[in-house]
């Protein structure tokens, strides 16, 4: 080694030292890239072994070996460690450090959800349910391959979301029982496309994280009317397939490698100082609770332990099936519910123990062309239930326009001669 090199080695050294071992650091000092930082340091051993022997009578200072030893096992530290870094990239355990403790807190439904009301000259409060689901923003639904009936983009999706906070508010205010002492929103994932399929990674309208900033901020501000509205919500919280990391599920740490938890990691942090908004999030992927009376299993939808559907009666018989399963499976823990809710599959159902809600996202090319299933309107489910009678009435919130009635109220038609 030249020396130039040497002594451009020796000052990547002391920078290094000077910094606390910090390459960032070091390579701001010198003024110079930690590229250009990592190939001084990787001349270093190179830089400090002698061509001859020191004379006998200039030897080595005794601080001075030691600083060079020092410094040499910093620099492979500093390089064993950048190469793990490299092979196993961010594991969990570091997403948690990043988020902070707020992640790993305890969750619990507030006691309003199951405190029941003492009756006042307004009558018995009932409280609403809703569950926003598979909303898939970031897709892109093409009309005119749809044969008109339906188009998706991140623009449409904005609005069908501000008609959908509009609807139920106003549904509750002006149609309900009007005596609420808050609303569920359960919130039940696939918030993302997530470039889940390959044809979705090539067509969806922005990447996976713009996408989860952009679903976040929608749902802090629609977060934030509901609690203008009626004063608290509770929001249990599950993560669906379309926000994995991974090509394939994965069932040990799911929920760390889904970009819905992340959404709702963000909602938590934010409402970390508003009382009447609670974000619940499990390990589990799944929330049990109660409103009232009623145990309620809250869950996405894809993990009933079922699959496949039936090409007369669709996915009512592996939804019915997968109630069946998880209720035995949750009996089993001590866990017995009443009522399950599910999204995932983008129909609107309404079963004697389960209801499933419909998407967000509307009718799509996948649901014309492979499962020729008939459209849907877009629309999400709200309930609303009572201490002793349970669910007393149910909606489906439309969230887009349709062509305008006829004029007339009532009509008949006539009989064929």
């Amino acid at each position: 080694m030249s020396k130039k090199d040497a002594a451009k080695a020796r000052e990547a050294i002391d920078a290094l030292e000077r910094n606390g071992g910090n390459l960032s650091r070091a390579a701001r000092e010198l003024g110079i890239t930690r590229t250009s930082l990592k190939g001084r340091l990787s001349g270093a051993d190179k830089a400090f072994v002698p061509c001859a022997p020191p004379a006998p009578e200039e030897p080595p200072m005794p601080a001075d070996k030691r600083r060079i030893v020092f410094l040499e096992d910093e620099v492979r530290r500093l390089r064993a460690e950048l190469r793990e870094a490299h092979r196993g990239g961010i594991d969990d355990e570091a997403i948690l450090t990043i988020l902070g403790a707020l992640s790993e807190a305890p969750c619990h439904p507030p006691d309003w959800v199951s405190r029941i009301p003492a009756r006042s000259a307004k009558g018995t409060p009932e409280v609403p349910v809703t569950i926003w689901s598979d909303w898939h923003m970031g897709e892109v639904v093409s009309s005119a391959e749809v044969g008109g009936v339906n188009a998706y983009n991140l623009a449409i999706a904005e609005k069908r979301v501000q008609r959908l906070v509009d609807s139920t508010i106003n549904l509750c205010a002006n149609h309900g029982p009007k005596n609420y002492p808050g609303i569920v929103v359960n919130l039940l994932g696939d918030f993302v496309s997530g470039g889940l399929h390959p044809e979705l990674a090539k067509t969806d309208e922005e990447e996976v994280l713009p996408t989860v900033l952009r679903c976040r901020d929608l749902l802090v501000a629609a977060l934030r009317r509901m609690a203008d509205a009626f004063g608290s919500v509770y929001c249990p919280c599950t993560a669906g397939n379309h926000g994995r990391a991974t090509p394939k599920p994965e069932y040990k740490r799911y929920s760390y490698k889904n970009f819905d938890w992340l959404v709702y990691q963000l909602l938590r942090r934010e409402f970390a100082d508003d009382p009447r908004i609670v974000i619940d999030v499990r390990a589990s992927n799944e929330v049990h609770y109660k409103v009232y009376g009623t145990r309620i299993l809250a869950m996405h939808g894809d993990m009933l332990g079922v699959k496949g559907g039936d090409g007369i009666i669709g996915a009512i018989g592996p939804i019915v099936r997968g109630e069946f399963k998880t209720r035995n499976q949750a009996a089993s823990f001590g866990q017995d519910f009443d009522l399950l809710l599910v999204g995932h599959w983008h129909q609107s159902l309404w079963l004697p123990r389960a209801i499933v809600a419909n998407t967000l996202k509307g009718f799509d090319e996948y649901a014309k062309n492979a499962l020729r299933a008939p459209p849907s309107a877009p629309s999400q489910p709200l309930f609303f239930l009572h201490p002793t009678r349970g669910i007393t009435s149910r909606w489906e919130i439309q969230v887009e326009d349709k062509a305008a009635p006829e004029s007339e109220w009532l009509s008949f038609l006539r009989e064929p001669a």
